[in-house]
């Protein structure tokens, strides 16, 4: 009989085996893993550095960053939140450091320093891994659970740890639907907008710093960095909107419109002004060499385009109805979105165990006493930018705190 079989070898399931066997040195836990190779995703995730988490102290605030969680994970950044990863990765000798956006990495810029702080728990003697271990199917037993696995091998614990993480295909959820939760069906999160026949292709490459993209019939935007791609558009700004409409652009079949405001800082009278200002100030002047606002050459050439004012050699020539076109597309310019690109770095999973059922303070089954969950396999998510990666810590954190006191 084990003290804990953990399901999933991903961030969570290595951090709560890390914190019991700190607490509990002598705890027999077991990791299983349905895959050949453990923390794949923290290897690869903020292009090889692993965003860690953000810089964001207060826990009434970082829960604004998931679309799903909040407010139940109120109760679980409480108890463990962005300062406590920092103490707990500085403990293991790990320095996380933020950047100007807030995302936080450790100073290495290599995830493999994250990696190599989680799999510290490996060389304890009373740890084991077992690789290419599938669960089919978990049973309550009086003093436990059985975990029968996918080659036929059974194994019993006093505790059970699910941290197996997201499941697109819904797949990873049998053997807790057959066991009775309730799962909300997965829908994929952060994701970038594919543009029919894209019109602004030409422009890919391009970065704004500063961008509104608003979803079309609906109160949902988010204002920050835009990036035209070869094949639509991408982001902050778009992966937070995409996170947030996640099950909106689903029920969509995600064909939809979508509008961006490239100077979301000014009016649309303000922007009109500036431009009727400046065709006054300078009558000679070329409209497409003309740098009025703070955009990029090639985005301002490209507006120029669009209105009709590049037809035009001199501002003197141009009429009304072309500055209020110029206007209108760089306050709202429209584009027609069908299908999403999954942003690989960062994939995320909108689904999983329905929150109702799980105790926000312990992250343990209202139902099943030492039956805990951990991570993306709950209906939990954030934008991008470290918050899916805190998300995971604090719910290990609070899972591994009951099962310590459950130990004697």
């Amino acid at each position: 009989m084990k003290d804990l079989v953990i399901i999933g070898g991903g961030a969570a399931g290595f951090f709560a085996a890390s914190e019991v066997l700190r607490r509990k040195p002598h705890a027999s836990v077991v990791i299983l893993e349905k895959t050949g190779k453990v923390l794949a995703k923290v290897k690869i995730s903020g292009g090889g550095r692993c965003n860690v988490t953000h810089h964001c102290f207060e826990p009434e605030k970082l829960i604004e960053f998931y679309p799903r969680g909040n407010p139940w994970l109120q109760d679980v950044f409480r108890k463990f939140q962005v300062r406590d990863t920092l103490r707990w990765f500085q403990d293991l000798g790990v320095s996380i450091v933020p950047e100007a956006d807030g995302r936080m990495f450790p100073s290495t810029n290599n995830s493999q320093t994250i990696v190599d702080a989680l799999l510290k728990v490996s060389k304890g003697p009373h740890f084991s891994l077992k690789l290419n271990s599938a669960v089919r199917r978990l049973s309550p037993r009086p003093e436990g659970f059985e975990l029968e696995l996918e080659s036929g091998e059974t194994l019993w614990s006093r505790n059970v740890l699910v941290a197996s993480g997201g499941s697109p295909s819904g797949n990873g959820f049998v053997f807790l639907k057959d066991f009775g939760f309730s799962i909300v069906p997965p829908v994929p999160s952060l994701f970038t907008f594919n543009v029919v026949n894209h019109p602004w292709k030409e422009l890919m490459g391009l970065s704004v710093p500063s961008a509104t993209v608003k979803l079309d019939k609906t109160d949902l935007s988010f204002t920050g960095p835009v990036l035209v791609t070869h094949w639509g558009f991408s982001g902050p700004a778009v992966l937070k909107l995409s996170a947030f409409g996640a099950r909106l652009l689903q029920e969509r079949e995600y064909r939809y419109s979508f509008s961006v405001d490239w100077l979301p800082e000014l009016s649309v009278e303000e922007v009109e002004k500036q431009l009727f200002a400046f065709q006054l100030a300078n009558p000679r002047k070329r409209p497409d060499q003309s740098m009025i606002f703070p955009l990029p050459k090639r985005l301002w050439e490209k507006i120029c385009k669009e209105s009709g004012l590049s037809a035009y050699f001199n501002w003197a020539e141009a009429g009304k109805k072309k500055i209020q076109e110029a206007t209108k597309l760089l306050k709202k310019k429209m584009f027609s979105a069908n299908g999403k690109t999954t942003y690989k770095e960062e994939f995320v999973t909108s689904g999983g165990i329905d929150l109702d059922e799980i105790h926000p303070e312990t992250c343990q089954s209202k139902r099943f006493p030492g039956l805990f969950f951990a991570g993306e396999v709950l209906n939990v998510d954030g934008v991008t930018g470290g918050f899916n990666f805190q998300a995971a810590w604090s719910t290990a954190f609070s899972a591994s705190a009951e099962i310590v006191r459950s130990l004697k």
